[in-house]
């Protein structure tokens, strides 16, 4: 089916998800080809819509590619992480201890078989891009938004978790409104309940007045941690902001010369035609060359047999 007829016959929503399946040197090309043929179909909104599709990163890109080769293990991944929040959220820290064990053998299990993938499609990548495919797929584990994000398999950039707040996914999806999820993006745990009630309760009645005011040092004790572990995490939040400024910096230069590359190669690629069409034109000039030497040779020798017969005559 010709990217024309893709864009009468199908939902945008489809020619989206279909562009980040592709390799990342197939992306600009066929991204552009769908965005003209929409135009050219009388969907000019369409088009420019597919032209502002980014391309994804190298990390993002194989993240994608996961969804769609290895979707059971990601929904297994996922349905992990919303267990793990549920657990989190119970202050359940024997089953916190098992599931966080089941997360890292998973995530380093799907971490080499990321690698793997790229190799089959060949598209290698190193082994850093591994290690943020890894952390992309933590971050969907920590956060049900997050989740839903790599669910659709759309991924532009790579996803991170800090621990205390909902995963940034801003400008993390490609066209965002029409995502549909690939996979099952793992059930979204309830409120709290169970234990974490219970500790809230009121003392018993039998509890004596030395029990309470251990209580009241273990609490205040626990709140000046508390407090303690809110400043450290201030600064560490302050620290993150600033490098993940840095890297959506680096990314957007590297991502600027990515799509320079790509039109580098398409104009080498005219180059080359222009140069094989010169060289036809100049073997077959070549040709009319020689036969035009070889006639005025010919014609050198006839004036030379006139002369002479003409001296002759004198």
């Amino acid at each position: 089916m010709t990217p024309s007829q893709r864009s009468e016959a199908e939902d945008p929503a489809e020619a989206v998800t279909r562009l980040y399946g592709l390799l990342p040197g197939e992306f600009t090309a066929s991204r552009n080809a769908e965005a003209a043929a929409a135009t050219r179909d009388g969907h000019p909104e369409l088009g420019k819509r597919l032209k502002s599709l980014p391309k994804p990163s190298a990390a993002a890109w194989l993240t994608n590619m996961l969804i769609r080769e290895e979707g059971p293990s990601i929904a297994s991944v996922l349905s992990l992480g919303a267990s793990l929040r549920e657990a989190q959220a119970d202050l359940d820290r024997d089953e916190l201890r098992r599931l966080n064990s089941d997360r890292h053998r998973m995530l380093r299990s799907l971490a080499r078989d990321a690698r793997e993938l790229a190799e089959r499609l060949g598209n290698p990548v190193s082994a850093a891009v591994a290690a943020e495919v890894e952390q992309t797929l933590w971050a969907a584990m920590t956060d049900p938004d997050a989740a839903a994000a790599l669910a659709s398999g759309r991924l532009v950039r790579g996803l991170e978790a800090n621990g205390w707040e909902p995963v940034d996914l801003d400008g993390a999806v490609a066209d965002p409104d029409s995502a549909v999820p690939l996979v099952s993006a793992g059930a979204r745990p309830g409120a709290a309940g169970g234990r974490a009630g219970k500790a809230g309760t009121s003392p018993a009645k039998g509890t004596t007045r030395q029990q309470q005011a251990a209580r009241t040092k273990a609490r205040k004790e626990a709140e000046k941690a508390l407090a303690g572990a809110r400043e450290a995490a201030e600064q560490a939040e302050h620290r993150l902001a600033e490098v993940q400024s840095e890297v959506e910096s680096q990314t957007s230069f590297r991502d600027g010369l990515t799509e320079e590359i790509d039109d580098l190669r398409e104009r080498i690629r005219d180059l080359e035609r222009e140069v094989s069409d010169l060289d036809r034109r100049r073997g077959a000039l070549e040709r009319s060359r020689d036969k035009a030497r070889r006639e005025a040779r010919a014609a050198r020798r006839a004036v030379e047999k006139a002369e002479a017969k003409l001296d002759s005559l004198s």
